[in-house]
C-alpha cells in the first residue's frame, strides 16, 4: 500500500488535519514578517548634511527655523532638491559625514542609526541580501538534513534559532551585526517554513493539497497585514523588531510532542513503525475513523542518489529543455516578487497605502490558484506571466509624460505586476511537479528552488537603477521585460491537467498517451513531493 492511499483513508482534511494546520499557521505568520519587514526597518528617510556650527541641529529645526541658512550651506541638485551628501564648510564644498534625518515617516531606521547613506548607501542592499543568502544556504542544507533528523526536529530547532536571531537584531551595534542576524533569520526562518509546510502536506491526502497549500499562502498574507499594522503603529525600528520577535517564542512549545507531532510518513520511511502507528491512531480517533493496519507494508519512495537522478535527467533532451525553461521561470518569478515586495517604499505615494494594496493584490493572486483545476496549468501560467509583464512595462507611460499627477498610475501598473507574479508563485510549484517524472521530480524542484532564491538575492539591488531617466519606472521595466521573455519561453511547455503523473523518463517521451478523460484531483501531485515542498515566497 502506498502512503498516500493510507492517509486518504483517514479523510483528506479531517478534524486532526485542521487542528494541525492551526498550529502550523504560527510559523507561517512569523515567516511572513521576515522579508517585507525591511520596508520598515530600512525605510527611506529624507536627509541632509548637518549644518556646521548649528547647535541641536535636526531636520525639523533646519526646515522650520533656518531656511536661509540651509540655502547658504546646502547646495542644490539639478532637479532643485537639496544635496544629501554635500555641505558648504569654511567657504568650500565638502562631503559631509554627519546627517540629520526627517522623522515624519519613521522616528528611527537602520539607515539613520548606522548612517547608511551616500557612499554607504549600498550597505542597505547588502543587509537585505544577507537574508536571502541565508535562504539559499538553508534551501541547499535542508533537503538532506530534513530527511535525516526528521521534520518535527527541524521545526523545533529552527523555531528556537529564529527566535534568537530576531530577538538579538534590535541590539545590533553596527550594520555587520544586523546583517549577520538577518542571515540567520533567513536561514532558520526558511528551514522553519519548509519543515512546517512539509509536515502539513504529509498529513493531507492528495485531493486537498492544492487547497491546503493555497490556504497557507493566504495565511502568509494575513501575517503581512499584521506586519503592516505594527509598522504603522511603531515607527522606531528597534521597538518594531522587538515587538515582532517576542511572539516568536510561542512556537517553542512545539518541543512538546503533543503540540506538534512528527510526520508519520517520515517515521515509516525510517521504519519507526511503532511511533508512526501511535500518531496515526490519534489521527483516526480525531477524524472518527477506524484504523487497524500493519505499517510494515506501507511503501515510501526513497531518493535514488544524485548521480542516478542526474543520469536519468540527462538522458532526455526534452526534460533538459524543460528544466531550463522552468529554472528561468522560478528565477524571474522570485526576482520580481521580491523586487516589488521589498521596495514598496520606493514607489510613489504613501508606503503604508502601497503596502496594503500590494498585500491585498497578492492575496487575490494566490486565490487564483483555486481555479487551476478548471483553467488548466499552462493557460493560467501564461496569462499571469504575460499579464504581470505587460503591467510592469506599462509603467513607462507615466515616466514618459513626467507628470507628478500620474504617479498613482505607476503604482497601479506595479500592482498589476504584483497580482500576476503572486498568482505565478502560487501555481508554479504544482505545474513544475507535474512536468517531470517521479525519478527526477524532487531534484528538479530543489534545483528550481535554489534558482528562485538566487533571484530573490539579487532583487534588493534593482532599485539602484531608479535614479536614471525613467526614475521609479525603470525597475518595473526591467521586471516586465524579463517576465515577458520567460513567458514566451513557456509557450513551449505542455498542458498537464488531466494527465497522469509521469513515472519515468520514458513516460516523458510519450506523455500524450497519459491523458485521461476526466480530471481527477487525487492525481494532482499524488507522488512523493516531500523532497521539496516550497510553494510560496516564504
Amino acid at each position: 500500500m502506498e502512503y498516500d492511499e493510507l492517509i486518504r483513508g483517514f479523510g483528506n482534511f479531517g478534524n486532526y488535519q485542521r487542528r494541525l494546520y492551526i498550529v502550523l499557521f504560527l510559523p507561517i505568520i512569523f515567516n511572513s514578517f521576515s522579508s517585507p519587514v525591511t520596508n520598515f526597518l530600512l525605510g527611506h528617510q529624507q536627509h541632509r548634511c548637518r549644518i556646521p556650527g548649528l547647535d541641536n541641529d535636526t531636520y525639523k529645526i533646519q526646515s522650520e527655523n533656518h531656511q536661509q541658512l540651509i540655502n547658504l550651506t546646502i547646495p542644490r541638485k539639478l532637479d532643485g532638491d537639496y544635496e544629501e551628501c554635500m555641505v558648504v564648510s569654511n567657504g568650500s564644498l565638502e562631503t559631509c559625514n554627519d546627517w540629520v534625518y526627517d522623522t515624519s515617516m519613521f522616528q528611527s531606521t537602520v539607515n539613520s542609526q548606522f548612517n547608511l547613506v551616500c557612499d554607504k548607501k549600498l550597505m542597505r542592499s547588502h543587509a537585505v541580501m544577507a537574508y536571502f543568502i541565508g535562504t539559499v544556504v538553508s534551501t541547499i542544507v535542508f533537503v538532506p538534513l530534513g530527511d535525516i533528523v526528521g521534520r518535527r526536529y527541524m521545526v523545533c530547532v529552527s523555531t528556537t534559532l529564529t527566535f534568537i536571531a530576531n530577538i538579538a537584531m534590535p541590539f545590533s551595534i553596527n550594520i555587520y551585526m544586523f546583517s549577520v542576524c538577518r542571515f540567520f533569520d533567513g536561514f532558520c526562518g526558511n528551514c522553519l517554513y519548509m519543515a512546517s509546510f512539509i509536515i502539513g502536506m504529509e498529513f493531507v491526502g492528495p485531493k486537498n493539497r492544492i487547497l491546503a497549500g493555497t490556504c497557507i499562502l493566504l495565511v502568509y498574507c494575513l501575517g503581512e497585514f499584521i506586519l503592516l499594522l505594527l509598522g504603522f503603529l511603531i515607527r522606531d525600528w528597534k521597538w518594531l523588531q522587538f515587538t515582532l520577535a517576542v511572539p516568536m517564542a510561542i512556537p517553542l512549545l512545539y518541543w512538546w510532542p503533543k503540540v506538534l507531532p512528527e510526520s508519520p510518513r517520515w517515521l515509516v520511511s525510517r521504519k519507526r513503525y511503532k511511533e508512526a502507528l501511535k500518531i496515526l491512531r490519534n489521527v483516526a480517533k480525531a477524524n472518527h475513523v477506524e484504523f487497524n493496519k500493519d505499517l510494515s507494508g506501507v511503501k515510501i519512495r526513497n531518493d535514488e542518489g544524485i548521480l542516478k537522478i542526474l543520469k536519468e535527467l540527462l538522458k532526455s533532451r526534452k526534460l533538459m529543455f524543460r528544466s531550463t525553461i522552468m529554472l528561468s521561470n522560478w528565477f524571474v518569478i522570485s526576482f520580481i516578487y521580491y523586487g516589488l515586495t521589498l521596495n514598496m517604499g520606493k514607489l510613489a505615494g504613501n508606503l503604508f497605502i502601497n503596502f496594503a494594496i500590494g498585500v491585498t493584490v497578492e492575496a487575490m493572486g494566490y486565490s487564483l490558484c483555486f481555479l487551476m483545476n478548471k483553467t488548466g496549468r499552462k493557460p493560467m501560467h501564461l496569462v499571469v506571466m504575460f499579464g504581470s509583464g505587460f503591467g510592469c512595462l506599462l509603467s513607462i507611460l507615466p515616466a514618459l509624460f513626467f507628470d507628478s499627477s500620474l504617479t498613482w498610475l505607476l503604482v497601479a501598473f506595479a500592482m498589476v505586476g504584483k497580482f500576476g507574479i503572486s498568482a505565478a508563485f502560487g501555481e508554479i510549484y504544482i505545474y513544475t511537479g507535474e512536468l517531470f517524472p517521479t525519478v527526477v521530480r524532487s531534484f528538479v524542484l530543489g534545483f528550481c528552488g535554489v534558482g528562485a532564491r538566487l533571484g530573490a538575492t539579487i532583487s534588493p539591488y534593482i532599485y539602484h537603477f531608479a535614479d536614471g531617466t525613467f526614475g521609479e519606472a525603470l525597475p518595473l521595466i526591467i521586471f516586465g521585460g524579463s517576465t515577458i521573455i520567460v513567458a514566451v519561453m513557456s509557450i513551449k511547455l505542455p498542458e498537464t491537467r488531466g494527465r497522469k503523473l509521469l513515472e519515468s523518463v520514458k513516460d516523458a517521451q510519450h506523455e500524450d498517451a497519459l491523458k485521461i478523460d476526466k480530471y481527477d484531483n487525487d492525481n494532482v501531485c499524488s507522488e512523493d513531493t516531500s523532497g521539496w515542498s516550497e510553494t510560496s515566497p516564504l
